[in-house]
């Protein structure tokens, strides 16, 4: 039973009937049954003719003739197909052969999957099948389809005869579900890795195992875009990997080639089939593939690398695989950016180590052989060499090479070899003329022309990548060479060659100041070169001051600006699945996480302002009470999440400070989150404000982790914190009290922080002088516009120009959610013509735009009659007060940083709906007047 027969061929059953349509109906018994198409007639089953079909059987038949799901009946011991056209699609170019043939000779790639199903229907069991995959062959493509289904016996006369299957194509929902948790997973996994080799091979990986792919992976376009090398990839072990081969590109067909650099996808289900690749087939039957998915990466508008899925047999490649290939490569790529950014600033930080490192041993002792053995073995390490060694020129002006120092290889693999020839590769070296390097020595025309060895001498060290850099003093003598190997090729790059050389740079001063020291024990020379670098040094220290400065606004800048959509993202999810407690939850973590990133930057950017004495205070006469309140505020969240009780004791009478109202609310919102984070949770936190002998004081109170005596004195220097566990739960930088610190003195006041010791809880103390009484025009809380006002019988209309599409979708989706009338344009041209033909009533515009700046386009839009009622808000990551007024001085009206406070801009978003209201009621009126 349930045997597959070995080929499918035409059956030679008695035939029915003909027709010449696809699936007209024929009369049988009194049922309508589908004739056969291609004016085939039908077969015999194991029923018997259609006419004589029992009433059971003829029923379903019927069902399956008119039904638009794919089903089939599978009749008798053999299994014998009866089919309707929905299934017959499935079948592609085995239908019509496969009516009446067996199940197992038509899907012989099903048929071990599906028996145990089939089988238990014969045994009287219905089955039910959920997003199952099935993997078949159709038009001579593999397929990956997901199917939910149900299996079902066929009875008659009490016995089963036959199998009844609907099917239910389920792909889309399983891969779009697939893709989502694919995505969560990726995340994960990548974010765990530092190496850019390892996140690719990760990717890969998991692409693959998803997807059911032969072999994933990336290929590096060389600069001059004329050829693909492979580092590594993965393959399902059915396939040869490519890892390590290189091949050219216009081998794969220029038409798939110029796709691929527009930055368009190639997607190919059989390449013999496609008329881009087919005169390529050489070409891809070398690397054994026959379909495949290829997605560009696109760097600096040339194609610099690919992504690409490859098959050895022909596979229909459905949108959601190609789209996830997409996704998969365009986050890994910046995931692989941001890797190598950071290695590249842990090498840059690696060589500061080791010059400083150097440094101190050239301040600590002029012993030749000391100095040469630590430029020696860090030079190594920094070229990534797996051996280095220092020749020296003994005789000044002389010709007497010696090994003077070795690192990474013992002394005797050098000793009978004696030293180094003058070859091609040597002779520059040693003459002053500059580097020598070779990705691979062994097939260099420089290396080996002359005797006695021609090539590499017997015992020689194994050494494929091969560096040598002179090391020539101030005077311009020929000290020596520092030369180094690796039995790899490839290793050492032009960067490599710099590093060495500046290292080289450092051991011929090394050597100077010992020759000099011996000479004439610190000469004026050398207290004049001494003199020399360090003025050399302050003014590098100052430049390097201002570098920290601007870099760490564009940190500001570049870290605010992913924030802004994972914010509004967040929001949206908690508005459209309010009645998802595990949704809201999760959107509420992220909300309170990116606001706790806003405020590390904020955090960053005024600390480094304050120490730099560039704050300026806008001072007014401010009631402290209200700073308190203001702070509270600010830190209810920690406050609520960690449960703490508080306790506030504010006097009846104002008490007036001369201040800057936001410095001073920021200065004690910064004490009341150090107290919270460091009181367990359900703590207790009192706030007593005090006034007497023209000052007052604040007293914040905790009963939480205390502090150490010798912690006290220093509490309120950059970056110092109390005992964190490795898991550092408190978070933050130790900025907080710092900054603290910092504004209340510019408010010519103090702080004073004191504890009993650990477990015993701390006190903060902030005191600033008072003033009589306050004046007119003293601050007070703003008040809300438009409260009560008419409302606008429309929607508002807002257009978001921002060239972050993450950032400008999910901000339009969150405000669409919340009833205005959104548009979106990534540049300023756009955003001008939009404005010029739509008028919107608000625009949010990003300030770092690829065409022309947001100020400009705010100076454009200012210029337009259409846009003279638009009001304009800058959003942006640049945060800093000269920013703010730059965009007040462009014609915005607004300023807000990234991530946006939603309740700002909702502020705003109501003040001038309130205001457009008011405006159209009142034109009526003006015309009738």
């Amino acid at each position: 039973m349930y045997q597959a027969r070995p080929a499918l061929r035409a059956p030679n059953w008695v035939i029915l009937m003909n027709t010449e349509s696809s699936f007209p109906s024929v009369a049988a018994g009194g049922t309508t049954l589908p004739q056969h198409s291609q004016g085939r007639g039908w077969p015999v089953y194991p029923l018997g003719q259609a006419d004589t079909w029992p009433e059971g059987p003829r029923a379903i038949a019927e069902l399956i003739g008119g039904s638009c799901f794919p089903m089939f009946m599978a009749l008798g011991d053999e299994l014998r197909l009866f089919y309707n056209s929905a299934y017959a699609d499935l079948l592609g170019d085995k239908h019509p052969l496969a009516q009446g043939a067996p199940f197992a000779a038509v899907r012989p790639e099903l048929w071990p999957r599906l028996q145990p199903v089939i089988a238990g229907a014969f045994n009287g069991h219905a089955t039910r099948l959920e997003h199952a995959l099935m993997e078949f062959e159709r038009n001579g493509k593999r397929e990956r389809r997901y199917f939910s289904s149900s299996f079902s016996p066929v009875r008659h006369a009490g016995a089963i005869v036959g199998v009844y299957a609907v099917l239910n194509e389920t792909t889309s929902d399983v891969l779009s579900e697939q893709r989502h948790a694919f995505h969560l997973r990726l995340g994960e996994t990548l974010g765990g890795l530092v190496d850019a080799v390892h996140i690719m091979q990760a990717a890969s990986a998991m692409t693959g195992e998803t997807l059911g792919v032969a072999r994933v992976g990336y290929g590096e376009i060389d600069r001059c875009g004329r050829t693909v090398s492979v580092d590594r990839d993965w393959t399902d072990g059915g396939i040869a990997s490519l890892a390590g081969e290189s091949r050219l590109l216009e081998s794969f067909g220029p038409a798939i080639v110029e796709q691929l650099r527009e930055g368009r996808t190639v997607c190919l289900d059989d390449i013999a089939l496609d008329e881009r690749a087919a005169p390529y087939a050489a070409a891809y039957a070398g690397i054994d593939a026959r379909a495949m998915v290829i997605v560009p990466i696109i760097e600096e508008g040339r194609l610099a690398a690919i992504f690409y899925l490859h098959e050895r047999g022909a596979r229909h490649w459905t949108a959601q695989e190609v789209a996830m290939a997409e996704d998969v490569a365009r986050h890994t790529r910046e995931v692989v950016r941001r890797s190598r950014v950071e290695e590249s600033l842990r090498d840059e930080k690696r060589i500061l180590e080791m010059v400083n490192r150097s440094g101190q041993v050239l301040a600590s002792t002029l012993d030749l052989a000391t100095l040469l053995q630590s430029i020696t073995d860090a030079a190594t390490e920094l070229s990534g060499a797996r051996f280095g060694a220092f020749f020296h020129n003994g005789q000044a002006g002389g010709d007497a090479l010696n090994l003077y120092t070795l690192a990474g290889a013992s002394r005797e693999h050098f000793e009978h070899l004696g030293r180094p020839r003058t070859t091609g590769v040597f002779r520059p070296v040693f003459d002053g003329e500059g580097p020598v390097r070779s990705d691979d020595i062994t097939v260099d025309a420089r290396y080996g022309e002359l005797g006695p060895f021609h090539g590499m001498p017997p015992g020689h060290l194994e050494v494929r990548s091969y560096l040598a850099v002179p090391v020539v003093s101030r005077s311009g003598e020929v000290l020596g060479g520092l030369l180094f190997g690796h039995p790899e090729p490839g290793v050492f790059t032009e960067r490599t060659e710099r590093i060495i050389a500046g290292v080289a740079a450092q051991a011929a001063v090394a050597m100077d100041n010992a020759r000099l020291y011996e000479i004439a024990r610190k000469s004026a020379l050398e207290r004049d070169a001494l003199l020399q670098s360090e003025r050399a040094a302050r003014v590098k220290a100052e430049r390097l001051s201002h570098t920290k400065d601007e870099f760490l606004a564009m940190l500001a800048h570049e870290l605010r600006n992913p924030l802004a959509p994972i914010s509004s993202s967040a929001s949206l999810l908690s508005m459209q699945f309010a009645d998802e407690p595990r949704i809201r939850q999760t959107s509420t973590i992220i909300s309170r996480q990116v606001k706790h990133m806003s405020r590390l930057i904020d955090d960053l950017l005024d600390v480094s302002r304050v120490t730099r004495g560039l704050v300026k205070l806008k001072l007014g006469v401010v009631d402290f009470r209200d700073v308190v309140s203001g702070a509270l505020d600010q830190t209810r969240p920690l406050v609520l999440e960690k449960s703490h009780h508080v306790a506030v004791q504010l006097p009846g009478e104002p008490v007036y400070v001369k201040g800057d109202h936001t410095r001073l609310v920021q200065s004690v919102a910064n004490i009341i989150n150090n107290a919270a984070k460091y009181t367990p949770k359900s703590g207790t936190i009192s706030l007593v404000l005090e006034a007497g002998d023209g000052a007052m004081r604040l007293h914040v109170r905790d009963n939480g982790s205390g502090m150490p005596a010798d912690l006290v004195p220093n509490v309120f220097d950059l970056f110092t914190q109390g005992a964190r566990t490795l898991a550092r739960s408190q978070g933050g930088l130790g900025l907080g009290l710092a900054l603290v610190r910092k504004l209340v003195e510019l408010h010519e006041g103090e702080v004073r922080a004191h504890s009993d010791g650990v477990g015993q809880g701390s006190t903060f103390t902030l005191s600033l002088p008072c003033v009589a009484a306050a004046p007119d025009g003293a601050w007070a809380p703003p008040q809300e516009f438009g409260a009560g006002g008419p409302a606008l019988q429309r929607k508002l209309r807002v257009l978001i120009v921002d060239d972050n599409s993450d950032a400008a979708d999910s901000l339009s989706t969150l405000l669409g959610v919340q009833g205005y009338a959104t548009a979106v344009d990534y540049d300023a041209a756009a955003g001008l013509a939009r404005a010029r033909a739509e008028r919107p009533d608000v625009m949010l515009i990003d300030i770092g735009l690829p065409d022309v700046d947001g100020y400009r386009l705010a100076e454009q839009l200012r210029a337009l009659p259409e846009a003279a009622g638009t009001v304009l808000v800058a959003v942006t990551g640049y945060g800093q007060p000269k920013d703010r007024e730059r965009a007040i001085d462009a014609g915005f009206a607004h300023h807000l940083v990234k991530p946006v406070d939603m309740t700002a801009l909702v502020r705003i978003l109501e003040s001038t709906a309130s205001a457009a209201a008011a405006a159209a009621l009142a034109a009526p009126q003006a015309a009738a007047a």
